[in-house]
């Protein structure tokens, strides 16, 4: 089954409104709702969106919601934009209340059966709990490189960053750990690879790691609001 195959497919328990080449405009079946287009091509701003969801997204199984709290509020705000651009939506930022030994965060919840259809039958999000399961979405693994790099720079803004005398990631997923690795083998980015048990929780974690400078390769024109 092909992406614009499968997207259509996550969109049938709503009404259609309209279908074109490049997206189809879904609606709920019930009750007062707002249109939303589902983009029938994967951009690179839908890999990037993709990315922070499984970086730190949540998908409530409670009124379809998706919720995505980030400390970093600027990166909260261009996925915010890109919604805007994928889904012809807009989803409010709250300001979320600061807890004890934590620093301030903010919150976007996005009311939306068609996205998180999308992202939950489409893209193979889990519902719930995800950090142990999570892994790169077939439909990304089989994008251009274009798509790829978006999804990794989505990756990196949520679940990366300083790590060692360079830049990384750890992760619950196994599966997750072993797609990155590959992925990033695509672009020719030396990685280092480890594992080791999280004696508080009695897990395992894995681990990767790479030089600065393909970091900054990597996520160049990224925080511009562009993704490449």
């Amino acid at each position: 089954m092909n992406y614009k195959t499968s997207a259509v497919l996550s969109q049938k328990d709503l009404n259609t409104i309209n279908q074109t080449k490049t997206h189809i405009t879904t609606k709920a079946k019930y009750g007062p709702s707002k249109e939303t287009k589902i983009p029938l091509i994967i951009k690179p701003e839908l890999a990037f969106i993709v990315a922070t969801i499984i970086g730190d997204g949540h998908l409530r199984k409670e009124k379809k919601q998706i919720c995505i709290e980030l400390t970093d509020l600027d990166l909260l705000k261009q996925i915010q934009d890109y919604f805007k651009i994928i889904f012809k939506r807009e989803f409010n930022i709250n300001l979320i209340k600061l807890r004890k030994g934590r620093k301030q965060s903010w919150q976007m919840p996005i009311d939306s059966k068609a996205i998180h259809n999308l992202l939950n039958q489409t893209f193979e999000i889990p519902i719930g709990k995800k950090s142990h399961i999570v892994k790169i979405p077939e439909f990304i693994k089989n994008s251009n490189k274009s798509v790829k790099k978006a999804f990794l720079q989505g990756i990196m803004l949520t679940e990366g960053g300083k790590r060692r005398r360079g830049y990384g990631l750890s992760t619950a997923s196994k599966t997750l750990w072993k797609d990155l690795s590959v992925l990033f083998e695509e672009f020719e980015i030396p990685i280092q690879l480890d594992r080791w048990i999280y004696k508080k929780y009695k897990k395992e974690y894995y681990g990767l790691v790479f030089k600065e400078k393909h970091y900054l390769s990597l996520m160049r024109e990224c925080r511009s609001g562009q993704t490449s």
